[in-house]
């Protein structure tokens, strides 16, 4: 009798909820493998085991042998107050448990990375992905990233007008309240105060006169293109962000059709030239009909995308992962 033969193994490396999952998972037969760092808390274990040479990972008792395709995700830091331990031991506890955890995103060598963990943490650099965005063709905004507030004033002398934006994804919480920075536009006429540049350094762009913001999500050679515009919302002379629209208004999202395919190849070969399987890259239609790259999100959120648009984003997830390499 013949032995059975194995089943894929599909691995997300998440946190538990993850909104993402569902669109992925009905396109699925078997249940997809989450590895969630706050698991561990709750003593769900974790092994590597070292077998003629290589190593292989046990999850809670489950030997992942027959990874075909990994899904790195966003996993949450373990927290703090919730290791049962006291005070005194929980700081090192944390980072004991962290360190285990982070020994996944060098394993499954064999398996397909959407995408490798460390070329995300490299493709994070804006100023890497501009000049790659030249490199592969892509119009890209005059743009100064600095901390210098006399270099930002004089690029925003350049300009008719710019756009400020921050470089990090770091969301503020100021009495009790969370608050996002949005991409803001400005000009020698209505200049913000920079004095305190020198510790928060700010992208400043040339500001494009936009017809419609474009998402589109690069899935090995497979791009969904959708339009993005806001809706019903109060005047916004100053913000330049569609991200509002989830807190204000309401964002109005359809399939590009006809999206032009040297802008989808571009695209591809930008994911492509960080390293990765997966991007959502940001463009800027303008009045003329040009396309401008603002940036590559490596690990971008797409799932309200596909809600909105019926773009089949998710079973492209599955169907990469469940291929493997």
């Amino acid at each position: 009798m013949s032995r059975a033969k194995k089943k894929r193994q599909i691995v997300v490396i998440t946190t538990e909820g993850d909104a993402h999952i569902p669109f992925v998972q009905k396109h699925l037969e078997e249940p997809m493998i989450v590895l969630d760092s706050n698991s561990l808390v709750h003593r769900k274990t974790l092994t590597y085991e070292m077998i003629n040479g290589r190593i292989r990972t046990v999850f809670n008792g489950l030997p992942l042998d027959n990874v075909h395709g990994v899904w790195f995700r966003k996993p949450t830091p373990i927290a703090l107050d919730k290791i049962p331990l006291n005070k005194d031991y929980r700081a090192y506890a944390q980072d004991s448990l962290e360190a285990h955890y982070r020994s996944l995103y060098t394993a499954f060598p064999d398996a397909l990375w959407m995408s490798d963990y460390y070329a995300l943490i490299k493709a994070c650099d804006k100023t890497w992905q501009l000049a790659i965005a030249q490199e592969v063709g892509f119009h890209v905004p005059a743009t100064i990233v600095t901390s210098d507030t006399q270099r930002a004033k004089a690029f925003i002398s350049e300009h008719d007008k710019v756009v400020m934006k921050t470089s990090t994804h770091f969301a503020l919480t100021v009495d009790g309240i969370h608050k996002l920075l949005y991409t803001t536009l400005i000009s020698n006429k209505k200049l913000p105060n920079l004095e305190n540049l020198y510790v928060s350094p700010m992208i400043f762009q040339q500001a494009i006169d936009p017809l419609y913001d474009v998402r589109a999500t690069v899935i090995g050679d497979k791009v969904f293109a959708a339009s993005i515009r806001n809706a019903g919302l109060k005047p916004h002379t100053e913000v330049r962000d569609w991200r509002v629209g989830h807190f204000e208004g309401e964002i109005y999202t359809e399939p590009i059709e006809n999206f032009p395919q040297d802008i989808a190849d571009m695209c591809i070969a930008h994911t492509r030239k960080l390293g990765l399987a997966f991007g959502a890259v940001d463009l800027v239609a303008d009045k003329k009909g040009k396309f401008w790259f603002l940036e590559n999100n490596p690990n971008g959120q797409w799932g309200f995308i596909e809600r909105l648009t019926g773009l089949p984003i998710g079973k492209a997830v599955a169907e990469t992962l469940y291929c493997g390499k």
